[in-house]
C-alpha cells in the first residue's frame, strides 16, 4: 500500500488506549514523506501522531487520540514517541505526536479576568493584554500588588516557552484584567458587578472568577446588601452570550449554597483536583459545582522581576484551567451561546468519584481533548437544578 492515502482505521497503543474512526494518511517511509507527514499533522487541528509501520509511514489525526501534552494530563495511557501502536493489526513506532491545541487559533477570543490585576510587563502576556480595567476606581491602572490575578491569567492564557513546564490553555487568547479588590485586600459585590458588566461591553466572551465568600462572611462585613448587583451582572452576561466561570471555594465544605458567585445561576462552577486525579482536601464541593480541573501545586506567572513564575494552589487556579478551555471551544465555534457552550464543557469530562455527577466533582474533570475536540459528546441525566437567587432569598427570610 505503499504511496496510498488510506481512510479510517483503529488505533491501539500501550495496555488500554484505543481509538476508532481514526483518519490516516499513509504514505511510503521516506525522509521527505517524513518532512511532509509532519507539516500536515501542524495543520489538521487535532491530535496526531506520526508512526512508522516498516514499508509505510503514515499519519493518525483524530479527536480522540489521548497524546502526550504540556496542557492536557488525562488519567490513562498516552502515545508518546519512541512507544508503539498499532494500526489495524499492524504494530509500529510511534515517531513522533503533536496535541493539536495550539493549532486552534484563539487570538480573537477575549478572556477577561476579574481578579487582583495583572503584572502588565510580565512577558507570558506580551501583546495580548486589552482594555485593562479598575472597577474600584473606574481607570486603568491594574497593577497586581497580591500576585494572585497575575497567576490566575497565566493559567488561562500565559505564552508557552518562557518558563519551563508552564503555560496556558488558551495560548494565543486576549486577557482583559479588571481589578475588584480595594486597597483592604476585598472584592466587594458592587466593585464585581462593575467588572463583569464592563467586561460583556468591551468583547470578552469569557470572564473568569477566582473569587468568593459566603452568604455569613458578606454578612458579617456589611456587604450582603450588594449581592443583587452582581447576580444582575451574571445574567447580563448570559444573556449577551458570555461564559461566566467562577471557582467553588476552598474551604473543605460539601455544601456551596450559600457561596457566590458559585451557587448563583448562569455560572460555571469548578473545583479543584490533584495531579492523581482526586479531589483535592480544600476543595469545596455541593450540588452546584459542575465540573474540576487541576488546582494543586500550579505553576504559573507572577508579579516580580523579569519572568517570574510560581506555584499557588486552590480552585482560583482549576477555574481558569476551565475558562482556558471555553476560549478554545470559542475560538472553534464563535456562534454558540454560552449556554452551549457551558453544555459542552459538561460533558467534555472524565467521570471521578460516583458514576455520574456527584457533589464532590460535579459531572467531572475536565479532559482538555474532549472539550477542544470533542463533537456530539454523551448526555448525562439531568442534574438537579440551581436554585435561583430569589429563591434562596426567599428561603433565608422564611417566604413560601
Amino acid at each position: 500500500m505503499a504511496g496510498v492515502a488510506a481512510n479510517r482505521s483503529t488505533v491501539t497503543w500501550s495496555q488500554s488506549g484505543r481509538a476508532q474512526d481514526v483518519f490516516v494518511r499513509r504514505l511510503e517511509d521516506t525522509p521527505a514523506n517524513r518532512e511532509k507527514l509532519a507539516a500536515e499533522a501542524k495543520k489538521d487541528k487535532k491530535p496526531s501522531a506520526i508512526v512508522d509501520l516498516g514499508k509505510d509511514v503514515v499519519l493518525l489525526s483524530s479527536a480522540y487520540l489521548a497524546t502526550e501534552s504540556k496542557i492536557a494530563k488525562p488519567d490513562g495511557p498516552l502515545l508518546k514517541a519512541g512507544r508503539t501502536a498499532s494500526v489495524d493489526g499492524v504494530e509500529g513506532k510511534i515517531l513522533s505526536t503533536d496535541d493539536g491545541f495550539a493549532e486552534i487559533d484563539a487570538s480573537k477570543v477575549v478572556v477577561a479576568v476579574v481578579d487582583t490585576g495583572i503584572d502588565m510587563d510580565h512577558p507570558a502576556f506580551e501583546g495580548r493584554i486589552v482594555k485593562p480595567y479598575d472597577a474600584t476606581t473606574g481607570g486603568t491602572d491594574v497593577t497586581d500588588k497580591q500576585g494572585h490575578g497575575t497567576h490566575v491569567a497565566g493559567i488561562v492564557a500565559g505564552a508557552w516557552g518562557i518558563k519551563d513546564g508552564a503555560g496556558g490553555v488558551a495560548r494565543d487568547a486576549q486577557i482583559m484584567p479588571i481589578k475588584v479588590f480595594g486597597k483592604n485586600g476585598k472584592a466587594e459585590p458592587t466593585h464585581v458587578a462593575k467588572g463583569i458588566r464592563y467586561a460583556v461591553d468591551n468583547g470578552a466572551k469569557v470572564i473568569n472568577m477566582s473569587l468568593g465568600g459566603d452568604e455569613a462572611a458578606l454578612k458579617k462585613l456589611g456587604l450582603w446588601e450588594q449581592m443583587p448587583e452582581m447576580k444582575e451582572a451574571i445574567a447580563y452576561a448570559q444573556s449577551k452570550g458570555v461564559l461566566v466561570v467562577a471557582a467553588s471555594g476552598n474551604d473543605s465544605k460539601d455544601d456551596i449554597s450559600s457561596y457566590y458567585p458559585a451557587s448563583l445561576p448562569d455560572v460555571l462552577t469548578v473545583g479543584a483536583v490533584n495531579s492523581a486525579h482526586k479531589r483535592a482536601s480544600f476543595s469545596n464541593g455541593g450540588n452546584e459545582l459542575e465540573v474540576t480541573a487541576p488546582g494543586v501545586d500550579i505553576l504559573s506567572a507572577y508579579p516580580g522581576e523579569g519572568a517570574t513564575y510560581k506555584k499557588l494552589q486552590g480552585t482560583s487556579m482549576a477555574s481558569p484551567y476551565v475558562a482556558g478551555a471555553a476560549a478554545l471551544v470559542i475560538a472553534q465555534h464563535p456562534d454558540w451561546s454560552a449556554e452551549e457552550v457551558m453544555e459542552h464543557l459538561k460533558r467534555a469530562v472524565d467521570d471521578r468519584g460516583k458514576t455520574g455527577k456527584d457533589i464532590g466533582y460535579g459531572h467531572g474533570e475536565i479532559n482538555l481533548f474532549k472539550a477542544a475536540f470533542g463533537e456530539n459528546l454523551p448526555v448525562e441525566p439531568a442534574p438537579q437544578p440551581k436554585r435561583s437567587f430569589g429563591e434562596k432569598v426567599a428561603q433565608f427570610f422564611g417566604a413560601n
